[in-house]
């Protein structure tokens, strides 16, 4: 996926995006950073980060269950990436990722989708710097 889009689905949509499901996604090269963008409207997208990138072993851990599994089409010897999205500060020190709802997607397939986690631990605003 590096340095081309690749499109993504998201069959449930994204939470508050429900109507749209398919996204261009563009990786940054060298970078743990990439630009989700609707495919029919390239103004409108989010920006994403590999959580493990900053946050280390405090990245979410998330419990994949049957209907996940599903909406991935994930099969045996598959991998999902996971990132977060990014919501940028007027300063860049006031930036934040939401890790209470990672995206995982599915790097065979490219289905993705938005888990909205349960536990307390994980902030939808955490800052990416202290």
């Amino acid at each position: 996926m590096q340095d081309e889009s690749v499109i993504v689905q998201f069959p449930e949509g994204i939470p508050g995006f429900e109507e749209y499901d398919t996204f261009a996604m563009t990786l940054e090269e060298d970078a743990p950073l990439a630009h989700l963008t609707l495919s029919d409207d390239e103004d409108c997208g989010f920006l994403l980060l590999q959580p493990q990138a900053l946050f280390g072993e405090d990245v979410p851990q998330v419990n994949i269950d049957d209907s996940v599994t599903t909406l991935l089409e994930l099969q045996e010897g598959d991998s999902a990436d996971m990132w977060v999205i990014v919501t940028l500060g007027q300063d860049v020190r006031e930036s934040t990722a939401n890790l209470r709802a990672p995206l995982l997607i599915n790097k065979r397939t490219h289905k993705g989708v938005q888990m909205i986690l349960d536990d307390d631990v994980y902030q939808s605003t955490q800052p990416l710097f202290h």
